[in-house]
């Protein structure tokens, strides 16, 4: 069975995993990041016309908080969105997709003079979703509930498996964390074992930034969704062993 590397947290590697399995490939799960939640006070919050969602990371501390369950919520992807409406909220809508296709729902469905809009975000967001709806005439408040903190080390099943080029690809979810990775990949002198491996990007972005390592070949998932990339490893999972 080919083995491939999957980098997101814990939790979310596991069923990504078992996904895999099911193609003939064998996981070794090693967390590029760990996830911490923020607690965050938001005065006023039944103000704001909506809020935005680009991670389910945010759902912990939005539990925290006196929401009403019919506020309406703005999702980047389907799978964040399936797991608020599990948690109870009601007023749920995905964009199913990226960013802009985030920007373009809230811009459909809200109204700049009904109020201002909350934007529930992490550490290291890049700030283009709340600088593009000030520029269109919303009020934006942003509120950091979680960041991803830096893995200071592979695995030694993941390392071990590299240098005896055993790995076929890794999976990378986020720009963040294939730059975590890259610096990882130095640090331990792995450069070498990258070149015969298949870096699994979930869009250009991440693979704008795991270009930074040589690698056998970069793929990016025509969607950014986990269906998408199972998808992209099911079609190419023949090819990774010529």
């Amino acid at each position: 069975m080919m083995k491939v590397i999957i980098t997101r947290t814990e939790s979310d590697s596991k069923n990504l995993a078992a996904k895999l399995s099911e193609i003939g490939m064998h996981s070794l799960i090693s967390p590029v990041i760990k996830i911490v939640s923020v607690p965050t006070r938001v005065q006023k919050i039944s103000e704001f016309q909506s809020i935005i969602i680009t991670s389910k990371n945010t759902l912990a501390t939005i539990k925290t908080l006196s929401l009403n369950k019919k506020t309406l919520m703005f999702c980047v992807g389907d799978a964040t969105a399936r797991l608020f409406k599990k948690a109870g909220f009601s007023n749920v809508r995905s964009a199913s997709g990226n960013s802009e296709d985030l920007l373009r729902i809230v811009k459909q469905n809200c109204n700049p003079v009904r109020g201002p809009v909350l934007y529930m975000a992490g550490q290291n967001t890049r700030g283009s979703i709340e600088r593009e709806l000030s520029q269109s005439g919303y009020i934006m408040e942003k509120r950091i509930v979680y960041r991803a903190e830096a893995a200071t080390c592979i695995t030694d099943a993941a390392q071990q498996a590299l240098r005896y080029g055993e790995v076929v690809g890794i999976f990378i979810f986020s720009s963040r964390s294939a730059m975590i990775l890259n610096e990882l990949i130095r640090k331990f002198s792995l450069q070498d074992s990258l070149k015969p491996v298949t870096a699994f990007c979930l869009s250009e972005t991440v693979a704008k930034e795991a270009s930074n390592t040589v690698w056998k070949k970069i793929l990016v998932s025509q969607k950014p969704t986990q269906k998408s990339i199972l998808a992209l490893a099911k079609k190419t999972s023949k090819s990774l062993l010529s």
